[in-house]
């Protein structure tokens, strides 16, 4: 994301918590995480735990709030304008087996779309002017071709930029020859 270690930090789809932890180690100071799961904040707060107790040589004074919240409802949760970045692997959809229709695939993209976009819709809300974001949008395998969730040009309308990675790359897809599902990373800027 390109920030410094003071700016505040927000994992809206936490998980276990492995940017939380992996932010922790890397010195920042103000992080949150959400996700709609109980159990992943639960599992979140003990990763915290575990790093906490075998890394607190390593670590700095820091800060962290972990709580369980639909990404929908973000901005009843936090205050407008006070996150300076969010990084993010969201949720990816249900795991693929590689037989599934593509009427089913495109269903999946359509579902996952919607929710991303009301994603986006929050984080224009509670993100910094200048603020970084750096999202998943996952791809789907069929027949050897990708598809695609369309939705850049409605998280432009809603006011982000994205943002080459690198040269004249706009986004990394990172995927594995026998994946189903592939991950392209996105960096946007409100």
């Amino acid at each position: 994301a390109g920030i410094t270690t003071d700016t505040i930090l927000l994992d809206p789809f936490c998980g276990s918590g492995a940017i939380i932890t992996e932010a922790m180690l890397l010195g920042y100071k103000n992080l949150i995480g959400m996700d709609v799961s109980e159990k992943a904040i639960a599992d979140t707060k003990q990763n915290i735990g575990w790093i906490t107790n075998h890394y607190s040589l390593l670590l700095t004074h820091y800060s962290f709030n972990i709580f369980q919240s639909d990404v929908r409802n973000l901005s009843k949760k936090i205050k407008n304008n006070s996150i300076g970045a969010i990084a993010t692997e969201p949720f990816l959809g249900k795991p693929l087996r590689g037989n599934e229709t593509l009427a089913e695939i495109k269903l999946q993209a359509n579902e996952l779309k919607k929710l991303y976009l009301a994603a986006f819709e929050q984080f224009q809300k509670i993100l910094t002017p200048g603020g970084v974001i750096i999202f998943i949008i996952p791809c789907f395998r069929y027949r050897g071709d990708w598809i695609k969730i369309d939705c850049l040009a409605e998280i432009k309308k809603l006011g982000f930029t994205p943002v080459p990675l690198w040269e004249k790359n706009t986004s990394l897809l990172y995927s594995r020859p026998d994946q189903h599902v592939g991950r392209e990373i996105w960096k946007f800027i409100k």
